[in-house]
């Protein structure tokens, strides 16, 4: 149960590999888009929800047509709609186990109550003065306690995920997974790396893009010859588009226009070639609630990243081998390192290389098929 647009979502890698595994007759519903029914190799696709209040009924009717022996179920804030819909998701939940229906969720993202402030809020685009900070956490509180015990089992990305949701949120850690993300394999025989840093995702305030932009200005100034130019790709969140304009304000009053490019959404042949040709990819961050897609949509072409030495960053990489932690005041300085050091960046490829490889779909996969078998096996 999951969104599985755009191209590259996590959705996508994870169905291709439990499609693969001879043990799984997979059905995936989604969202109803037509374009989801373009996928392929990634199971029997199913229009099932819309995204607002009615997706409830709508996955239950058709559980009661299908009658699945396990319900996988992916969870992120906004994957069913808005905040209506997360308050009611955990309820889906309960009534798909009332009708003897085994559920699994992956928890895609947490966050420490300590870390929950005016700030936090301000991030996502709200009005602290608006929406009360002691809201939010009872917010969070009510979905991750709901979620941990409805469900039969928890996947999380890291073990830093888990160790949040038992220590903030009550969750039970016997039910409690950590199976990092999978990174599907691509063929990079034709892999350059140009002169360029490149960032792909939303442009939203909380991914820190004023940090890297910052540090590419005095990397820039300090080193006005360089012909490195920075490439900004993907799109705006409802809601938060002034953050954009933010970006897009920064870019002009540091004087980058001839150096950053910012191309909004793109095509998947556009992104792979970005990626493939990238001198580095650039992943900044105010805040991490959960591993990053970005992170393992890079790694999947064996790029050296630069990420901000924040959150689950600090599982999810292991500084100078399988890539760079960069503190957010220092973007600069990293900037001038991978550039001055290109055999770095070229020994991280190699190690990112090895990651991707053991790390593919179908091994993901596999993990999750010896737990669904073994929740079937349990009959209690």
């Amino acid at each position: 149960m999951s969104g599985m647009l755009p191209n590259g979502h996590y959705s996508q890698y994870i169905t291709a590999g439990l499609a693969a595994n001879p043990n799984v007759d997979l059905l995936v519903y989604t969202d109803k888009r037509p374009a989801n029914l373009e996928i392929t190799g990634c199971g029997t696709i199913k229009l099932v929800w819309s995204k607002n209040w009615r997706f409830f009924t709508d996955i239950l009717t058709q559980l009661r047509r299908d009658k699945p022996d396990i319900v996988h179920y992916q969870h992120e804030l906004n994957m069913y709609g808005g905040q209506l819909t997360a308050v009611i998701f955990p309820w889906l939940l309960l009534a798909t186990r009332l009708m003897g229906i085994k559920v699994v969720t992956t928890l895609h993202a947490s966050v420490f109550l300590a870390q929950v402030d005016r700030q936090f809020v301000a991030t996502f685009g709200y009005d602290p003065d608006k929406i009360p900070v002691l809201a939010v956490k009872a917010f969070f509180r009510y979905v991750n306690f709901t979620v941990t015990h409805f469900s039969q089992l928890v996947f999380v990305h890291t073990h830093l995920a888990k160790q949040i949701l038992t220590q903030d949120y009550g969750a039970p850690a016997s039910r409690l997974h950590v199976i990092p993300i999978a990174i599907p394999a691509r063929d990079m025989s034709g892999a350059t790396n140009t002169h360029y840093f490149f960032y792909f995702g939303y442009m939203v305030r909380r991914k820190g893009l004023g940090f890297a932009l910052e540090g590419f200005k005095k990397f820039i100034d300090a080193h006005p010859e360089s012909d490195f130019k920075f490439i900004l790709a993907g799109g705006v969140i409802k809601g938060q588009e002034q953050a954009f304009e933010e970006i897009k304000a920064s870019i002009k009053d540091y004087n980058l226009d001839a150096k950053v490019e910012v191309k909004g959404f793109i095509k998947q042949d556009v992104q792979d070639d970005l990626y493939t040709h990238a001198y580095a990819v650039v992943i900044p961050a105010i805040l991490s609630m959960g591993s990053s897609g970005p992170l393992f949509h890079a790694n999947s072409y064996h790029k050296c990243v630069l990420t901000s030495n924040i959150g689950h960053f600090l599982e999810d990489i292991t500084d100078g081998k399988t890539g760079i932690l960069v503190e957010n005041a220092k973007w600069a300085e990293a900037f001038d390192y991978i550039v001055a050091n290109p055999q770095v960046v070229k020994a991280v490829e190699a190690n990112v290389k090895l990651k991707a490889e053991s790390r593919t779909p179908e091994q993901t996969a596999d993990q999750y098929v010896s737990l669904y078998q073994a929740l079937v096996a349990n009959t209690h």
